[in-house]
């Protein structure tokens, strides 16, 4: 995910499967129930027709779909648009097949005056625009996850700003003939949580709520303490941190603290004391945030804690509405599941459960890896214990006591060596914090167990109901997934060659939900200069590269979005998990990554959301690190550098589940 921005039920026409149990009245006289019994047994993948009522009647069950193909660009002209696939072709089990056409509509740009609100605008606690440094009111140009919610008779998109401070908008939407127009905006209120950073990709859970991730990737302890080999001396003036480290270079730890600071009007930052302050301590960041929309349109928020501090991508939450999982973004990270201990079914600011954390065993380096998986248990608590730790200002000292590495590279006698978030640390837990390591360090905690803190830029995460699997992105293998990165691992349980374009992972489930094997399914082809298409992409353009969120849209299609610098254009893929085919189905203008993949279903249409963040500003590189289509990246005027949320239309109701 990128992280640039700084401071500086109403008439809903669902796919749902029948079940054998429910009291299905069909409007119909009783003469026809008969002829129509076999058709109560068709599963989800079928179309529907409306009888007078808002009940379902499966007509036609669909054996298989067709995205038509988005071809490379091949003119300028191509490179800077947003083009789509132009159709979609349904198989049915009769023989027959109908096409759909498709098309791309923009809904929102970033700065966009919508009702009373301006959409991207980062406000402050009390709701007032924060300014950039030259003094312009501060607008995201990283909008990300995306949920669609339906409550009250009316529709709201939730979206993420994945920028320092961080926000989230609830934009309504209706249907004004064939397309959507947003009617009003707002930034959702985060003052019951003292803010909210980096708001990545996101998920709707069972329970109708929206569900993201803080993706906090410098606000790590050990750069808040001297006793700590990477402490980060920030400047620091009338208890306000800049940006910039006292001797000068600008610091990502310094900017985040910043950003926070700005949102929370502090003054009183004291780095004398772990950056803490009045308000701000760097532990209240880096969890997976909740968003409840009312009926009256008002909006509820919570930070679950007990999902554990990384850097959260997202949280996504299984069938059993127990058992959740947190995919963890940069180098040296891990994979987290927690497990509530009762069903979640409404929203709820005080989850409590177990915190695991994923241990692999290699069983192959071929094509991506394939490993066997088993879980570590870090710890039990409720939110509001350990939002009540976090209140108590805690510094890393008081959890761990730390030492440094010898001229040998050893640790002292009865401290652990970890390798987390590509530092080397020597660690001993103090006596009664297992609950604080847990919950406030669950990643250094979780590598002095023994988990496998060695993924890798682990980004979206999709679950496919009828394989029971879940799908993760890994945008790079490479690095800490390497075989002991730069001499530095500790455990070294993932030992794979080097592959910078990245893959996608499938996580094999038991009954219970919880992950027993995980292998790669599709990997991206880094190019050699000479090769077809090198002069323009570093990694092949006829598969993924660099892959960021993903979306399990049902009918065995798993769609994959891009946020890559190998690619001239940034694309998103329709991947058949059935027959292994993978299909472009758009292509973005160049600098710009895909985000906030969603799709709802509105009066009987379905609309599949997709984002184009940043546009024109990562430059592509091809295979020999040059950077091609330069000039068209130097001649963007200021509106094309606007991040835009939009959405395909033309895909009919039932083909794919919300």
């Amino acid at each position: 995910m990128n992280h640039k921005s700084y401071l500086f039920k109403a008439d809903k026409f669902n796919a749902g499967i029948p079940s054998p149990r429910s009291q299905i009245k069909w409007g119909i006289t009783k003469i026809w129930l008969p002829l129509l019994t076999p058709l109560l047994l068709l599963s989800c993948n079928s179309t529907y027709l409306h009888n007078s009522s808002t009940e379902k009647v499966p007509v036609n069950k669909i054996i298989s779909l067709k995205f038509a193909e988005v071809p490379l660009a091949k003119t300028d002209e191509e490179i800077t648009q947003m083009r789509v696939s132009k159709s979609l072709t349904l198989n049915y089990e009769d023989g027959s097949s109908k096409i759909f056409p498709l098309s791309y509509h923009k809904l929102l740009k970033m700065g966009d005056k919508v009702g009373q609100g301006t959409f991207g605008l980062i406000t402050d606690i009390n709701g007032k625009a924060i300014t950039a440094k030259d003094g312009s009111p501060f607008i995201s140009q990283d909008p990300d996850g995306n949920s669609f919610i339906s409550i009250g008779g009316k529709h709201y998109l939730i979206t993420h700003m994945e920028s320092m401070p961080g926000a989230i908008y609830k934009t309504e939407v209706k249907l004004n003939g064939k397309q959507l127009k947003a009617i009003s905006t707002e930034s959702v209120d985060f003052k019951a949580t003292d803010g909210t950073i980096i708001n990545c990709a996101s998920s709707k859970t069972p329970w109708n709520t929206h569900l993201g991730g803080e993706e906090d990737y410098s606000l790590n302890s050990i750069y808040t303490i001297p006793e700590s080999p990477y402490y980060q001396n920030c400047a620091v003036k009338d208890g306000l941190v800049s940006s910039a480290l006292v001797d000068g270079p600008r610091s990502y730890f310094c900017a985040y603290i910043e950003g926070i600071q700005t949102y929370l009007n502090e003054n009183s930052i004291d780095k004398t004391n772990a950056y803490n302050g009045k308000k701000f301590t760097p532990y209240n960041y880096g969890y997976t945030v909740e968003v409840k929309v009312n009926k009256d349109g008002s909006t509820q928020t919570a930070k679950h804690y007990v999902t554990g501090k990384y850097t959260p991508e997202l949280g996504l939450v299984m069938p059993d509405q127990k058992t959740v999982y947190m995919s963890d973004d940069g180098n040296a990270k891990g994979l987290w599941k927690f497990v509530a201990d009762k069903k979640i079914s409404d929203f709820n600011t005080n989850w409590e459960g177990t915190l695991f954390a994923a241990k692999v065993k290699q069983l192959s380096s071929e094509q991506g890896g394939d490993f066997n998986m088993g879980w570590i248990k870090l710890g039990h608590a409720s939110d509001r214990e350990i939002k009540s730790l976090i209140d108590k200002k805690l510094k890393l000292s008081d959890i761990f006591t730390i030492a440094k590495l010898d001229k040998l590279k050893k640790c002292p006698e009865n401290f652990k060596k970890i390798y987390e978030d590509s530092r080397i640390s020597c660690l001993q837990l103090k006596k009664g914090q297992q609950l604080a390591a847990a919950f406030l360090e669950s990643r250094k905690y979780a590598a002095y167990l023994g988990a496998t803190i060695e993924f890798r830029k682990e980004e979206g995460l999709a679950y496919d109901a009828k394989h029971n699997t879940l799908y993760v992105a890994m945008s790079r293998i490479n690095g800490s997934m390497e075989d002991n990165y730069k001499g530095m691992e500790t455990i070294n349980d993932i030992r794979l060659p080097e592959n910078v374009c990245g893959g996608i992972y499938a996580l094999s489930l038991n009954d219970e939900f919880s992950a027993i094997n995980m292998k790669a399914v599709i990997t991206g082809k880094p190019l050699k200069p000479g090769e077809q298409y090198a002069d323009e992409n570093g990694c092949s353009p006829e598969t993924i590269a660099n892959p960021d969120n993903l979306a399990f849209l049902g009918n065995d299609i798993l769609l994959v979005s891009e946020d890559s610098t190998r690619h001239l254009n940034n694309m998103a893929w329709a991947y058949n998990v059935k027959s292994g085919e993978l299909t472009r189905v758009a292509s973005l203008p160049i600098g710009a990554e895909v985000t906030g993949v969603t799709n709802a279903i509105i009066h009987r249409q379905d609309f599949l959301f997709m984002t184009q963040q940043h546009p024109f500003t990562d430059q592509p590189l091809n295979a020999s690190y040059e950077k091609p289509a330069l000039h068209i990246m130097q001649q963007a005027k200021d509106d094309d550098l606007n991040a835009t949320l939009g959405y395909i239309s033309g895909i009919p109701a039932g083909v794919f589940i919300e």
